[in-house]
């Protein structure tokens, strides 16, 4: 074992054991986080929209001018976006799968003349419904636009019914509660920046940080100790939450072990964040502050309550920018969708390469400030 690997792996055992001496301390750190964020779901903050660009695909299989006037209805809702149109209901319901839109609409041959000839008419709609809400948008945009084609149809042929086939994928049962996994996510998050607070501040006020830098051990090996510290303290965390989600009867459709892939690289970026802001504040007071003042406006703009499509133009700019947007998104489509690690590859990459790049700036940073 090389020297960077020992040394790693000391600091470690180090911070388990020091948690271990305080059992009390221990309890509160795992359980923090669970406790914290049962307070703060229950506030709602303004971050919706006015009118929303919830992605949709168009399959039109008719090509009628009846078919052609639902797409113009559908393009002009105020509630989604239609980003595309496919040639095959088979590439339209690709797109839902593969997490390009919330939505796809086919439009069947024969819809046209079974419109005209006021016989029964429908489209089919198959909506992700691991996004929260946006599916529920996506459904209403829909039906308000076919209602709309069918006041016009009726107007000059007289009553002409339009049914819309629902075909919604998801794991999520009828009775499930639509914010666990999100909540799964900022649970990690919390935990991760108490972590912190726990890892480098209080262990400046202690003066024990100053002592354990002046050891052979190097800072990078300090860090990577402490980071794996709170990996070993995040996976009982997710497993507590997984407990949860199984007893009140959510069906986890994909991988039990992508979930905790997802919820490691999700506090690994947290913790990294956490080490380079912790070079500049010293007080585990402030830092606290800084970590709830941090996490209010993440449950809406990280995909926690709601999904990102619902924010504002400016919100949904910001949540983009958010590594932990991609976490949440990783999470809600393994639970739900039961996908597997190539459709969330790019999700966790985004997390692993904003963990990579701040902690060489952490370690930098506190060699400058020690």
């Amino acid at each position: 074992m090389n020297r960077f690997a020992r040394d790693t792996t000391t600091v470690t055992v180090k911070e388990l054991r020091q948690l271990i001496r305080d059992p009390l301390s221990l309890a509160l750190t795992i359980m923090f986080p669970i406790l914290l964020i049962q307070i703060f779901v229950v506030i709602v903050t303004a971050f919706s929209a006015p009118s929303y660009s919830i992605a949709v695909v168009v399959s039109d299989l008719d090509g009628s001018s009846t078919s052609k006037n639902l797409v113009d209805k559908l393009t002009s809702s105020r509630l989604i976006k239609v980003t595309q149109f496919f040639q095959t209901e088979e590439q339209a319901l690709h797109a839902v799968e593969s997490g390009a839109a919330t939505g796809a609409v086919i439009i069947p041959k024969g819809f046209g003349d079974a419109l005209l000839s006021n016989r029964q008419a429908f489209v089919i709609l198959q909506t992700d419904n691991s996004k929260i809400t946006s599916s529920a948008l996506v459904q209403s945009a829909v039906s308000s636009s076919t209602q709309s084609l069918l006041e016009l149809v009726s107007a000059r042929l007289g009553p002409a019914p339009v049914e819309v086939i629902l075909r919604p994928i998801s794991g999520r049962p009828p009775t499930g509660d639509t914010f666990l996994p999100g909540m799964l996510g900022m649970i990690t998050i919390l935990g991760a920046f108490d972590d912190i607070v726990n890892a480098i501040t209080r262990e400046r006020e202690r003066g024990t940080f100053p002592r354990l830098v002046l050891t052979p051990t190097s800072i990078l090996s300090i860090y990577s100790g402490k980071i794996s510290a709170t990996v070993v303290l995040n996976a009982i965390r997710t497993t507590l939450m997984l407990a949860i989600f199984v007893l009140t009867g959510l069906v986890i459709r994909g991988n039990v072990l992508l979930v905790y892939l997802a919820t490691t690289l999700i506090a690994v970026f947290t913790m990294s964040l956490g080490l380079m802001l912790s070079t500049k504040i010293r007080s585990s007071a402030t830092l606290t502050i800084l970590e709830i003042a941090i996490t209010f406006p993440l449950f809406q703009l990280a995909g926690a309550i709601q999904a990102p499509e619902l924010l504002a133009s400016g919100g949904r700019a910001l949540a983009a920018m958010l590594p932990w947007t991609y976490g949440n998104d990783a999470i809600r489509r393994v639970i739900y969708l039961g996908v597997g690690l190539d459709a969330i590859s790019i999700d966790l990459l985004v997390l692993l390469l904003g963990s990579l790049v701040l902690l060489p700036i952490a370690t930098l940073l506190s060699k400058r400030t020690m």
